[in-house]
């Protein structure tokens, strides 16, 4: 069928270095031009998240403008640094794992016309097959972007964390060391294999669809009218399905101002040890327990705000790294 044509329309016929090269420059680019102009709105989002108190009640535009005349106009930009480093490796070796899977799935040996029986299957079963890619390609992915992320939440959390993203990464390792950077990877891959299992899935299977249905068309439309309506349910089923991950990345990755009597993920217990200024210091909790602890309701929180950073992200990014890679492939 058209559909199935669709499938393999953007996989070539063999997985070269060359091939993958254009994958990864293609998903580079498309990291470094979506998640750097959003800085501003993944600010507020994870102010909102690690400080609820403080900006309770408030719209974005409000946070914003609280972000600005309490810390200053360069603090709405925190983590630009680690952002634009971050997310174009990130790209690079999430779309370039993305599309190796696709390859050594839809077309395993012979290929699905030939009736290999891996190829069928996953030809059968595309919505899980794509979501098993997704998966696998975020796992390794997020291994580049873990330290980065830790240090941007850092930074935003605590703004004399670090001058800059290059001396909050060396903070980072002197104060964590690599096991500790290395523990909190459970928790940031709650958020990043949902985000980008559904990203990706919604996005291939959705715009393979209105590719089949425009080739009835009596005119061609143009590529931005297949792409967008993709993009955006793509972005919409992503960030609501990795929302809990991310507060809960937020909140176990933030840290406890100086003098704060509550912060998210943080026990005050009586008997723990003094700072130097005689107060109670803060016990960070475990995962299942700041999970627990925040509830439904808190897992959720900051999901309007995210929703408009996400779909900033995906639509630029996806349009993007689509045009690039149709472009490289012709």
């Amino acid at each position: 069928t058209k559909l199935q044509t669709q499938v393999g329309a953007t996989i070539p016929a063999a997985l070269t270095l060359a091939s993958l090269a254009k994958y990864s420059a293609a998903g580079g680019l498309g990291g470094l031009v979506s998640h750097t102009p959003s800085v501003p709105l993944d600010v507020i989002k994870t102010k909102l998240q690690t400080q609820p108190e403080k900006y309770k009640g408030m719209d974005m535009w409000q946070i914003g403008t609280e972000i600005v005349r309490t810390e200053g106009i360069g603090s709405i930009f925190t983590g630009a640094g680690t952002t634009a480093v971050g997310f174009t490796l990130h790209g690079v070796f999430k779309y370039s794992g993305f599309e190796a899977i696709k390859f050594m799935t839809f077309k395993h040996g012979a290929g699905y016309k030939a009736g290999d029986a891996i190829a069928v299957f996953c030809q059968d079963h595309r919505i899980q097959t794509l979501l098993f890619a997704g998966a696998i390609a975020e796992l390794f992915a997020t291994l580049i972007l873990c330290p980065l992320e830790q240090t941007k939440i850092k930074m935003i959390s605590d703004p004399n964390y670090a001058d800059g993203w290059v001396s909050g990464v060396k903070r980072l390792i002197r104060e964590e060391g690599v096991e500790g950077i290395v523990s909190t990877l459970p928790v940031i891959w709650t958020k990043t294999i949902p985000y980008t299992m559904f990203q990706l899935a919604t996005y291939d299977v959705t715009s393979s669809a209105l590719r089949s249905w425009a080739n009835g068309l009596p005119f061609e439309p143009p590529s931005i009218a297949l792409q967008l309506p993709a993009a955006l349910l793509a972005a919409v089923i992503a960030s609501l399905a990795s929302q809990p991950g991310d507060t809960l990345m937020s909140t176990f990755n933030g840290e406890c101002p100086d003098g704060a009597e509550e912060c998210p993920g943080f026990d005050f217990v009586e008997d723990e040890e003094l700072d130097e200024d005689g107060m109670i210091k803060p016990k960070r909790r475990g995962l299942l327990e700041t999970a627990m602890g925040l509830g439904p309701g808190g897992l959720m929180l900051g999901w309007k705000e995210r929703l408009a950073h996400t779909s900033l992200i995906v639509v630029i990014q996806l349009t993007v790294y689509d045009d690039i890679k149709r472009a490289l492939f012709r």
